[in-house]
């Protein structure tokens, strides 16, 4: 766990209790360190983990892995998962942060995500809305299969730039 009291620059900005670091490093992850990304995921309380297909990101500070995404492709775009923030350091923008930093990744096509609905407002400030009717049949399944499992999740997708 990110130590808050060493190491904190002089330009980091105070949000809350916390100091974020100024130093933070967006990448994508490579292959060879996904089992990282799929143990911060575990240790922080996310179930899911990146499968070798994904292509995931992260947002580092000193190596040590904050904050986490993934995206599975499909025929018709991509599936945005596992946007997922270290326990410490949720609600510092990080998760914001992490999306900015790949979106050349995913805003080059068009792509879908499942937020809990108390997320909507957040995923609308990256640009995501309500879907439209060129939904794929397979995410309105995957929306009605979580439903059916009582998640309070939304559908919302993002266009390609362009259109």
């Amino acid at each position: 766990m990110p130590d808050t009291d060493r190491n904190t620059q002089t330009d980091s900005r105070q949000t809350g209790l916390l100091l974020v670091p100024a130093e933070l490093r967006i990448a994508p992850v490579p292959s060879s360190e996904r089992y990282r990304l799929n143990r911060f995921y575990k240790r922080n309380g996310h179930k899911g983990k990146a499968a070798e297909d994904d292509q995931a990101f992260w947002l580092l500070w000193q190596e040590e892995v904050l904050a986490g995404v993934r995206f599975s492709a499909f025929a018709d775009g991509c599936v945005l998962r596992g946007l997922w923030v270290h326990r410490s350091w949720r609600g510092c923008g990080l998760g914001s942060q992490l999306l900015q930093g790949c979106r050349s990744y995913w805003q080059s096509q068009r792509c879908y995500c499942f937020p809990f609905s108390h997320l909507e407002a957040f995923y609308r400030q990256h640009g995501f809305v309500l879907p439209d009717s060129h939904t794929p049949v397979e995410c309105l399944q995957q929306l009605q299969r979580y439903c059916q499992r009582g998640e309070d999740v939304l559908l919302m997708q993002s266009a390609p730039d362009g259109e």
